[in-house]
């Protein structure tokens, strides 16, 4: 074993410096997982579901709600507006097959009402399927809020952008990632 064989061993065992006593971790184990779990994504998304806005309650994102809601009053009040007007078109369209209209708010033939009628009914389905978005998308944001809600944004991390030397009189955009103790 020699001389070699000794001084390995020395190194190993000094690596690893041993305690008297061990901290007692499974206390403060416990309150951070209970902090976690009280923090639910699956009840956010639920809440959310149940009704838009809650799991922004939840989250404690309470700036969201109007946004939320001006966003879903804006898509309903499009929504109403094509309606109105597809089934005044539509309405008309069919008088006009029984031949109790000549005209009907200039247009004159049987095509530019079919037309008129076919782009306020493609517009009303589109601003359906956006309100849908909103709605999916209200459930979306409250699930990721939940899930970062104990994630730590303080000063001691930072996401900088700035640039990097390429070539000569070159600069690359980057991104600088600091992190302070």
């Amino acid at each position: 074993m020699g001389w070699i064989g000794f001084v390995v061993i020395i190194l190993l065992l000094s690596a690893d410096p041993g305690y008297s006593q061990k901290r007692d971790t499974s206390r403060q184990a416990q309150s951070t997982h209970s902090l976690t779990e009280e923090h639910s994504p699956t009840k956010a998304a639920l809440l959310s579901a149940a009704l838009p806005g809650l799991g922004q309650v939840y989250n404690k994102k309470y700036w969201k709600i109007p946004i939320l809601y001006a966003g879903g009053a804006f898509v309903y009040y499009l929504v109403d507006f094509y309606n109105g007007h597809y089934n005044e078109y539509n309405n008309a369209y069919a008088a006009f097959l029984n031949n109790k209209i000549d005209e009907y708010n200039g247009i004159t033939s049987e095509e530019g009402l079919k037309r008129a009628k076919d782009f306020y009914r493609r517009y009303r389905d589109l601003n359906i399927i956006i309100m849908a978005g909103v709605y999916l998308a209200n459930i979306i944001d409250a699930t990721v809020d939940a899930y970062l809600f104990n994630f730590d944004v303080s000063r001691n991390l930072s996401l900088q952008p700035t640039t990097l030397p390429a070539k000569k009189f070159q600069r690359v955009p980057a991104v600088s990632i600091t992190v302070r103790f």
